[in-house]
């Protein structure tokens, strides 16, 4: 899988990509959060409609106030995976020009080379050019685009900002700092999620949510994974689903079959890691060949490259019992954004995850979904969001939570993340780690 270091690379291309296609809150509520939002799903309702209409405000007026909810949901920037950033950039997806609108807009358009696209389609390319020119109306364009998804979950609305689906474990690569931890797993505990379970876990997701913005495929290597078409073909075809991606570490060629799937959808992109500068590769790598045919089927695709660039070691993990407050402090000094959505996997069973989640579950990181397969979900009580029993305030809840167990496992993060010690790129070993 790709290394966290390129992440800011990847968040620099969604930027990019949107031009192509055309305020915190006040105070910080995290006891508040544990009374009243921990465990809304068990209280009592209220009855009557206009009780009921009360008790929603009340709790997406304290839910937009809360500092963590914003900086995770609400906020725009070029280092922010919020719902608010994706709204603006990529809107029509990571390949606008594939893009075909319903037919009764289609009859507003004005120029030939948009006969395809639709008049807001239209539209949003024109903002797009002018607010590269006036920082004015990127500013108001901004603002309008925070106001209208404040308003969204006032009205009840979820809009999922940006998941890491994890289809394997299973990779070509073995590096030290792998952020799924792919090292701490051998033969035996190593899984894939059968696609069966991959999509019944989407679905549960999207029964409770009106959309989510960008998905990810991860591994492992996502291209080891031998049903990956029906997955992209499930992504494709749910428009809850604004836009998808696939990350590779250029180690495999796509199938014929995938670029198939791939080349008239308007919501894909390939990214392509970069691990030329490894010390030890033990595979070779086939970035020409993938690139090139990606090019022939005119699918978009983004080369990761490393140049002189280090990673950022990610560290030993194990638990460090630290205080809640430090561990509160640790998660909110680090504020990845990798949500990461894990179903029942259809590999080694020695730990047990279908009884506690049978539909699978949402972590607040790939980190802390690797974790739970090494630890068993007990151990992390609190952190996830159960698929199959959640309700869509236990979405917005986990966007305000602050505090997560799997962040004891992790090391210091006073710095931020991206501060972290510098290690040289995906180097490899044949050692398995193991949790103290």
């Amino acid at each position: 899988m790709q290394h966290l270091k390129d992440k800011s690379k990847i968040d620099s291309i969604n930027m990019e990509s949107s031009v192509e296609m055309g305020g915190g809150g006040k105070h910080n509520l995290h006891h508040s959060l544990e009374s009243d939002f921990k465990h809304s799903k068990d209280s009592k309702k209220p009855k009557n409609i206009f009780s009921r209409l009360v008790h929603r405000y009340k709790f997406w007026k304290k839910l937009l106030k809360n500092n963590t909810f914003f900086s995770r949901y609400i906020e725009i920037g070029s280092g922010a995976e919020t719902t608010a950033r994706y709204m603006k950039q990529i809107p029509f997806g990571y390949n606008p020009s594939k893009y075909k609108t319903k037919s009764p807009f289609r009859f507003l358009m004005p120029f030939k080379r948009y006969r395809q696209q639709g008049f807001l389609y239209y539209f949003y390319q024109k903002l797009v050019k002018l607010e590269s020119k006036y920082k004015k109306l990127d500013s108001i364009h901004n603002s309008f685009i925070k106001k209208y998804l404040k308003f969204r979950i006032l009205f009840g609305k979820v809009d999922i900002p940006y998941i890491e689906v994890v289809l394997t474990l299973k990779c070509t690569m073995r590096c030290e700092s792998c952020a799924v931890m792919v090292p701490y797993f051998n033969a035996k505990n190593q899984y894939t999620c059968s696609t069966e379970h991959i999509i019944e876990s989407l679905n549960a997701m999207l029964d409770k949510v009106d959309s989510i913005r960008l998905v990810r495929l991860i591994g492992g290597e996502t291209l080891l994974y031998k049903d990956i078409v029906n997955v992209v073909k499930f992504l494709d075809s749910n428009p809850k689903i604004k836009a998808f991606n696939i990350v590779t570490n250029g180690t495999i060629i796509p199938s014929n079959e995938l670029l198939e799937s791939l080349k008239d959808t308007h919501k894909a992109m390939i990214f392509i890691s970069d691990y030329t500068r490894s010390p030890n590769l033990k595979v070779p790598l086939k970035h020409e060949a993938i690139i090139n045919l990606l090019k022939s089927y005119k699918i978009r695709y983004y080369f990761s490259l490393q140049n002189d660039e280090l990673w950022v070691d990610g560290g030993e993990k194990y638990k460090r019992n630290r205080s809640k407050e430090e561990i509160r402090q640790n998660f909110k000094n680090c504020m990845l954004r990798c949500v990461s959505l894990m179903s029942v996997d259809s590999g080694d069973k020695s730990v047990d995850t279908q009884s506690l989640a049978p539909k699978g579950a949402v972590f607040v990181c790939p980190i802390a979904s690797s974790l739970s397969r090494l630890k068993g979900l007990d151990e992390f009580s609190g952190d996830f969001i159960d698929l199959a029993n959640a309700s869509k305030e236990r979405y917005l809840e986990f966007y305000a939570q602050d505090f997560y167990k799997a962040c004891d496992y992790c090391p210091d993060m006073k710095n931020g993340w991206w501060n972290g010690k510098q290690i040289p790129v995906a180097v490899q070993t044949n050692e398995t780690f193991k949790i103290p």
